[in-house]
């Protein structure tokens, strides 16, 4: 059976920042998430698992400062301040009380304490793709506000390799028998790059798939990003569209995040755009009066209908990608 083996990285809205969780767990039948955790602590392998929440791990720069001394693959830290103290982190949502509309801040969580049902794009790509009849294996690589230096070079990034490395040789062994050869980046990343522009971002994202293509991915899968407060994002999906019309075994899957509209208390003018319904009613919690700009589980579950046609289109057909018409203007 071919099971491909997809790493999910990016930034904020890749991690899954919203305000409110998911509504419901997501199950799996044949697919699993990878665990890095237990390899950091010397066990054989790493673990996988086949519920969607909670998604992600927290990946702790420093283990004896995480968990002191000795400690096993078990022990849960209460090292907080994931900006500061890991290299990537699991998918974290910001609501305490939803009547009073308390919210914690995303730096007081850690490995022991933060919410488990948190949503993010994941688990709703691999459910849709298993609801089609395709099982895989995938981990999730992800961090808020880390532009995309972040994973080209310094620890951070040769910790992302690391991991990617450690699931795919785990993989192999945990699925034996089945074809995991297909080894998939799926990136959903750019906000944090609208400064440096396209040309930049262009070259950025060849050095990230030479690094890929090294330890053995052998596609790139690109969720075009969405809006994020400036126009100048438009330059950053330009850019993403240029490298995957040049790029061997690149593809943009789906441009719905960059339709996807900001903000109900900012202009709806942004970035010059066709609005259309599906994409502006309530992707974001903001909409649900909130000040969090990320998407939420309606605007994953929108990216993962329209991702998922064209991504087994790509790996398991052979076939290129059907992409919806452009609807922002800058780039016609």
């Amino acid at each position: 059976m071919k099971r491909p083996l997809f790493v999910f990285a990016g930034q904020s809205n890749m991690m899954g920042a919203a305000v409110n969780p998911a509504k419901e767990q997501v199950y799996f039948n044949d697919s699993y998430e990878y665990l890095h955790k237990p390899r950091r602590f010397g066990e054989p392998i790493g673990s996988f698992k086949k519920e969607g929440f909670p998604a992600g791990e927290f990946s702790y720069k420093d283990l004896d400062e995480a968990y002191g001394k000795g400690a096993s693959a078990f022990a849960k830290s209460t090292l907080s301040d994931y900006m500061k103290n890991s290299f990537f982190c699991p998918a974290m949502n910001e609501l305490k009380n939803a009547e009073t509309k308390e919210r914690y801040k995303l730096e007081e969580f850690s490995e022991s304490f933060f919410p488990p049902m948190c949503a993010t794009m994941a688990p709703y790509i691999v459910k849709g793709l298993e609801d089609a009849g395709y099982a895989c294996a995938y981990t999730h690589i992800a961090k808020g506000g880390m532009d995309i230096k972040y994973f080209i070079e310094g620890d951070a990034a040769d910790y992302f390799y690391r991991k990617s490395a450690d699931f795919f040789v785990d993989a192999e062994k945990h699925f034996a028998t089945d074809d995991t050869s297909e080894k998939i980046l799926v990136w959903h990343q750019g906000e944090s790059d609208v400064s440096n522009g396209c040309d930049y971002y262009v070259e950025a994202l060849g050095r990230l798939w030479e690094k890929a293509k090294n330890i053995g991915f052998t596609k790139f899968l690109i969720i075009r990003v969405g809006y994020w407060a400036v126009d100048e994002i438009t330059e950053i999906m330009r850019a993403q569209e240029i490298f995957c019309r040049k790029t061997e075994d690149a593809y943009i899957v789906t441009r719905a995040a960059s339709f996807i509209e900001w903000c109900p208390s900012v202009s709806r003018r942004m970035m010059d755009w066709e609005v259309t319904d599906e994409f502006n009613e309530k992707c974001r919690d903001a909409y649900l009066g909130y000040w969090n700009g990320h998407l939420n589980e309606k605007g994953f579950r929108t990216i993962a209908k329209y991702a998922i046609p064209n991504i087994i289109r790509i790996v398991f057909e052979g076939k290129e990608p059907i992409l919806e018409e452009e609807k922002v203007n800058a780039l016609k």
